[in-house]
Order: C-alpha cells, then sequence, then structure tokens
C-alpha cells in the first residue's frame, strides 16, 4: 500500500511541476521542444513536429518522465543499501527511458506525424 501511494504522489507532484512551470509557459515550451527529449525522438525516429503538436507532444513526455521517475523512486525504496539503491535506480531509469521513448517513438511514426 505504500508503494502504490509513493508512486502516485510522486507522479502527481512531478507530472504538475512539468504542467505548471513547463507546459503552461510558452517560452519554456519553446526550449522543452528544442531539448533532449524531443530532439531524441526526432533523431533516433525520424519525427517531424508541428508547432500545432507542441503541447500534445510535451504533455505527452512530461507523463512519460513522471511515470520513469515515480516508477524508480519506489523501486529504489524498496531496497535499504544504498549502492543497491544506486545500482538498481540507475538500471531502472535507463531501461524505462529506452522503452518509454521507444513506445512513443513508434506510436508517433505510425501515426505518420
Amino acid at each position: 500500500m505504500f508503494s502504490l501511494i509513493l508512486f502516485l504522489v510522486t507522479f502527481v507532484v512531478v507530472f504538475l511541476i512539468y504542467l505548471l512551470f513547463v507546459i503552461r509557459r510558452g517560452k519554456y515550451l519553446d526550449k522543452f521542444i528544442k531539448g533532449k527529449e524531443i530532439s531524441y525522438l526526432k533523431k533516433v525516429y525520424k519525427i517531424k513536429i508541428k508547432e500545432s503538436d507542441y503541447r500534445g507532444i510535451s504533455l505527452l513526455v512530461a507523463f512519460t518522465n513522471s511515470f520513469i521517475i515515480a516508477t524508480s523512486v519506489v523501486l529504489v525504496s524498496l531496497f535499504k543499501n544504498i549502492f543497491l539503491e544506486i545500482i538498481v535506480g540507475f538500471i531502472t531509469v535507463m531501461a524505462l527511458i529506452l522503452i518509454c521513448y521507444h513506445i512513443i517513438g513508434t506510436i508517433y511514426k505510425k501515426e505518420g506525424r
């Protein structure tokens, strides 16, 4: 039960931070679109993003990043050894980034965006 509450709280807090400080502000949204996550999707999956799709892709990436962070926090909290926490956290983050961004890239590629 604690893990579920920790996941939900972490997910909501991270997503709200993205929503309030990045997506709702035009200046930061432009920087976010030029950032690493979107650049990775453009480069690897050859996705072209129109200016009208900026908010949609930003919401999807914010949702994905919130999921990655929340899942990593829950998995790391299961261990008591600091070295295991670091190793599990690193492996979890890297695996989830590759898996989640692959899913986003294939979805956007299939849609023809």
